[in-house]
């Protein structure tokens, strides 16, 4: 039926009654605190540093879990690194008769200090050196002469360093001057 009434208004060359416009000033005012929309590029800029400090950080600590893990393996060898020294100590002590067995040793050592070497661990060595406590643990000590007091008399485990770390300190039993002559001067 509303098609048909503006038929014939169209016939008539009358306009067809429009619904009244509201006049500027009396549409409905803009509220105080429109919506916020999310701003994509500042998030963006977020991410990207986000992800470009990740990076620093994960190329920053690589080299230290490299490290962390080498010095896991060699520590698992370390039990029979000791076992080989003192295997090599006593074949030392026996008649001739074991050369080849010490050859063997020594060709077993040469692999080890191979494989040492090329990982960037160092074994020092103590015996007749002053006591140094950074890398080296006082297990007892015994009574020796003056000259050598503070002198590590024996190394029962050699101190091992990686990458110029210390990863075991050195057992060592030191020499120290008899209470008598400390207790007279």
């Amino acid at each position: 039926m509303k098609i048909q009434q503006t038929m014939t208004k169209k016939k008539d060359n009358k306009p067809a009654e429009q619904p009244e416009r509201a006049e500027p000033a009396q549409q409905a005012a803009p509220a105080a605190n429109p919506p916020e929309q999310p701003d994509y590029y500042d998030q963006l800029l977020r991410l990207q540093a986000d992800f470009e400090n990740y990076r620093k950080r994960t190329e920053r600590d690589k080299p230290l879990l490299i490290q962390f893990g080498k010095a896991g393996a060699i520590k698992k060898l370390l039990p029979l690194y000791d076992t080989l020294l003192k295997a090599e100590a006593e074949v030392n002590k026996q008649d001739a008769d074991a050369a080849h067995i010490r050859q063997g040793l020594n060709m077993i050592f040469e692999e080890f200090n191979k494989i040492f070497k090329s990982e960037g661990v160092e074994v020092l060595c103590c015996k007749g050196k002053p006591y140094d406590p950074m890398t080296q643990e006082v297990i007892t000590t015994i009574p020796c002469a003056d000259s050598e007091d503070g002198t590590v008399a024996e190394e029962l485990c050699r101190a091992i360093t990686i990458d110029g770390q210390l990863l075991r300190p050195a057992q060592v039993i030191v020499g120290k001057k008899k209470e008598e002559e400390n207790k007279s001067k």
